[in-house]
């Protein structure tokens, strides 16, 4: 019993049609026929019968069938475990990050850990931040880093916080001899772009509502995108500090001070669920690491 005619039966299982499974394995109809022949002398009992023109599967197939997928399963995993030990690996974590600490922290943690830990083998899951904690709470991934706090049903430390900003485009001028930019007056002549962040939207909207008597949004829910379109003079935005830092140091964003708001600050958070020692080490490293 191969691999290869256990693909032939789940795929003869489904359809139910062995030309359809022919034509997804790329092989004969015939040879179809043949494997299962041979797969039915091994389990000592019919997997098909005809019904008319069609088959159906058997008791015995259909009991076979989830059988046959967990065997697959199995071998798939243990054939990924080989290969992870032959490259080195001896320990896995599962991450879950949301977009903009993907486009900000992720890389330099990265960087820095897999230099640490050369024998973990990390596998990242892109997904945003609301919908880190389920992924957790389910067993899908092992850690969550997030713009959010997780449920009552995971583990959440806060690891970072950081400002909010006001950012627009550089006006070519340097800091001695530019324009002094009046906040206000570009929060009310400018579009904001706003709904970039899962966290602290809400709060600015209802600082712009009992501050400002004019102002147009506009919704953009990317940060990476959001900071593109300031970077082309569409518009302004708040942003967390990580996101602008470098642009701001190259002269490319300015940082307008905003004194008539209260602005809010956007936190990082770790969402966890059970404790075993990789997972620790993990956090720890991301708890300690230098955000900048």
């Amino acid at each position: 019993m191969d691999t290869r005619t256990l693909e032939t039966f789940i795929l003869a299982a489904e359809y139910e049609n062995f030309r359809m499974a022919a034509e997804k394995l790329f092989i004969t109809q015939p040879a179809v026929t043949f494997q299962i022949r041979q797969l039915e002398k091994e389990v000592g009992d019919k997997l098909f019968v005809k019904n008319g023109r069609q088959i159906m599967l058997t008791q015995t197939g259909r009991l076979f069938y989830q059988e046959a997928k967990l065997i697959l399963k199995q071998y798939e995993k243990s054939v990924d475990n080989i290969n992870r030990f032959r490259q080195g690996y001896d320990k896995s974590i599962r991450i879950a990050i949301s977009p903009l600490l993907a486009d900000t922290i992720l890389p330099s943690i990265l960087r820095v850990y897999t230099k640490q830990h050369p024998n973990v083998e990390l596998s990242i899951k892109v997904l945003e931040s609301k919908d880190i904690p389920t992924v957790v709470e389910n067993g899908t991934v092992d850690i969550g880093l997030s713009s959010l706090p997780g449920s009552a049903k995971v583990n959440t430390l806060k690891i970072h916080e950081e400002s909010v900003a006001l950012v627009c485009s550089h006006d070519g001028y340097d800091a001695e001899s530019g324009p002094v930019i009046d906040a206000k007056n570009l929060l009310e002549n400018d579009i904001i772009f706003t709904d970039n962040h899962p966290a602290y939207w809400d709060d600015i909207k209802l600082e712009l509502k009992k501050h400002m008597s004019t102002y147009k949004l506009m919704k953009v829910s990317q940060s990476h995108i959001t900071k593109r379109f300031v970077l082309e003079g569409i518009g302004i935005s708040f942003l967390p500090k990580s996101i602008i830092n470098r642009e701001i140091m190259e002269g490319r964003l300015m940082e307008i001070p905003v004194t008539f708001m209260k602005l809010p600050t956007a936190g990082m958070y770790i969402i966890y669920k059970y404790e075993d020692e990789t997972v620790t080490e993990f956090a720890e490293f991301i708890s300690n690491f230098h955000y900048s």
